[in-house]
């Protein structure tokens, strides 16, 4: 042991706390921090011509009050040039007014006009059929009469549910199957009165007109035997002019940001549900749980993540920075899933060196942020979700529903909360995602639903819808198929319907679908190495530590050592030169076996050796401090 040696040593324990000090560096807050500080200084340093209009909006919905994002954002409104409050100026839609909407509440501003403007794009929707469903509880045979435009129709209900009729007028007709009555495109406007002389119940069902897939209505009235069920279809959806088709996209944008605002937009969960099996490219999952909190669309969602990862949805119309934004912005309250763990954790891995997501896309950035780390926007924020109150709510009360009011009830679904005839009370809490209602719902029998219970080796290949006694099946029960093979998953890939971003390398695995592209970390399983290597890094700083602490403690018996080593031999007889006790022992025998010498005689000359040991223990010494 030299002075050589000492410094070794001090240079590696310094190391070492370098490394321990970049780890912590390397947090989540520490990488959120740094996200925050790129999109601020990336959107800071555009001017407001080359701010395009998206990344203003999601700049505002991420940052709050940014001057420049808040620039660009107001020039763009319309009403600057015109009476109309909609964006952007050149050309308004419903998609980017929506969100506009959304960031102009996120700043606490009016946003009645721009309410009232996209409320004036609402129109009836065209492409659905619908079917009207009478059950007869307990499935007791039954007479049942059907009033619409002043007309009244008598039909009958046999034992199995099944409908016979002579006469329904021209806008009824029994479906092949026997158990519902399909309503005529041209009556969809007329409202259908039921009674019937045992306890029944009545809903409506609807399906995209070529898809096979069949939705349940929410809105399911029972009453007695004599009693009267009113049932009117109500479907709209938003469009970009009266003449136009209906904007599936910018319907979704436009039903999220208005619910946000308050307004009720059931009407358009129909439209959005029965067309998002040939919208896939929008990730409509995540919209329908977000408007209607249902444990299928929740169920669906979930399911969706890719690789345990991310999020990205068939054919994305974007990519899957834009798509698990989407998808965590949906589930902001379930943040004890473990998929939104998964996907954060997925993010922090591939964020860039420099705090942007998606080679420095201010957009993509921005929704991640605003959808995932709300809480970490500059000022702080409780509404990242979009629900930030607009001026004049009361967003002080966090009294609990059930403890409000005994009448007032916690439910899955807004729907249910219709269907019950209550309203959302959004100044009162409620645990989870669950919805705050007036009243306190009767859900019917999966029995009275004609529906079946499928068992945990099945699954429904019909509508799941819940029930008192359970989630229901109205279709039919199949044993569960077992799950497709993934070869790229199997290898640490997953897969995407775009192509590999910058870290990655394209593979010839297979996926489950032909057309994606399986795609691998580079340097998979570097990151469990490099933890292991830390930790054994960590591991033999302890170890240094604690040999340190024994050579202090121990020092003067290494001296000896030391110096019984550097001692020219003579013979095994050589005395030994024995330390006298720090204090007056009790007697001669209870010191160290010998004669005590006197102090001047016990003590010698120091060496250089000594010399040289003192001044390395010193060292020692104070790397220990």
């Amino acid at each position: 042991m030299n002075v050589k040696s000492g410094v070794l040593i001090f240079i590696l324990c310094i190391t070492l706390v370098s490394l321990v000090s970049a780890e912590e560096n390397d947090t989540e807050a520490f990488k959120i921090s740094k996200a925050y500080t790129c999109l601020e200084n990336g959107i800071n340093n555009k001017t407001t011509i080359t701010l395009s209009l998206q990344e203003s909006v999601f700049g505002v919905l991420a940052l709050g009050n940014n001057v420049k994002a808040v620039q660009k954002l107001d020039s763009e409104n319309r009403s600057m040039t015109s009476n109309q409050t909609c964006w952007p100026r050149s050309a308004c839609t419903i998609k980017e007014t929506a969100q506009a909407l959304l960031a102009y509440r996120v700043l606490g501003r009016d946003t009645k006009k721009i309410e009232n403007w996209l409320l004036s794009k609402s129109g009836a929707t065209t492409g659905l059929t619908w079917f009207l469903e009478i059950d007869v509880e307990d499935h007791a045979a039954a007479v049942c009469h059907v009033k619409y435009s002043s007309t009244d129709y008598t039909l009958a209900i046999g034992p199995d549910m099944k409908l016979t009729s002579d006469l329904l007028g021209p806008c009824l007709s029994i479906v092949p199957s026997g158990y519902w009555l399909e309503i005529a495109p041209s009556c969809l406007d007329y409202s259908y009165e039921v009674s019937c002389n045992k306890d029944f119940l009545t809903t409506l069902l609807y399906k995209q007109s070529d898809s096979d897939t069949l939705f349940v209505s929410p809105n399911t009235q029972s009453k007695p035997a004599d009693g009267t069920t009113n049932e009117s279809i109500t479907s709209r959806c938003f469009k970009n002019d009266a003449s136009s088709d209906c904007d599936y996209e910018g319907s979704l944008w436009t039903a999220t940001a208005l619910d946000a605002a308050g307004a009720r937009v059931t009407s358009y969960v129909p439209y959005l549900a029965a067309f998002a099996e040939s919208q896939e490219e929008y990730f409509p999952e995540a919209f329908l749980f977000k408007l209607t909190g249902g444990q299928d669309y929740y169920t669906r969602l979930i399911e969706a993540q890719r690789s345990r990862q991310f999020w990205e949805a068939a054919g994305s119309e974007y990519n899957r920075f834009y798509d698990t934004a989407l998808a965590l912005l949906a589930l902001q309250k379930k943040t004890s899933v473990a998929e939104v763990s998964n996907a954060k954790n997925y993010l922090l891995e591939v964020q860039g060196a420099n705090g942007c997501w998606d080679n420095n896309n201010f957009r993509s950035t921005a929704f991640i942020l605003y959808a995932g780390w709300p809480e970490g926007r500059p000022g702080g924020s409780n509404g990242g979700s979009g629900d930030t109150p607009g001026p004049g709510s009361n967003a002080s009360s966090v009294e609990s529903c059930i403890d409000a009011s005994s009448a007032y009830s916690c439910v899955e679904s807004i729907l249910q909360c219709i269907d019950a005839q209550g309203e959302e009370l959004r100044n009162y809490d409620c645990p989870g995602t669950l919805f705050c209602c007036s009243k306190i719902p009767v859900q019917p029998s999966c029995a009275s639903l004609n529906g079946n219970k499928c068992s945990l080796s099945e699954e429904c290949t019909g509508t799941p819808r819940d029930s008192a006694d359970g989630q229901c099946c109205i279709g039919s029960c199949v044993p569960r198929t077992q799950p497709s093979v993934n070869e790229c998953e199997d290898n640490n890939g997953f897969c995407t319907t775009g192509s590999c971003e910058a870290g990655e390398t394209e593979e010839n695995y297979a996926c489950v679908s032909a057309s994606e592209t399986c795609c691998v970390p580079e340097g998979t399983g570097t990151d469990d190495a490099s933890s292991s290597n830390l930790w054994l890094w960590v591991i033999l700083l302890l170890v240094l530590i604690v040999v340190v602490t024994l050579a202090i403690v121990y020092r003067k018996k290494l001296q000896m050592m030391f110096h019984k080593g550097r001692r020219p031999e003579t013979s095994s007889s050589s005395p030994i030169m024995v330390r006298r006790p720090s204090f007056p022992p009790s007697s001669p025998a209870q010191s160290y076996g010998v004669r005590p010498q006197p102090a001047a005689q016990a003590r010698r000359p120091t060496s250089q050796v000594d010399k040289e040991m003192e001044e390395t223990l010193r060292k020692l010494r104070e790397m220990s401090k």
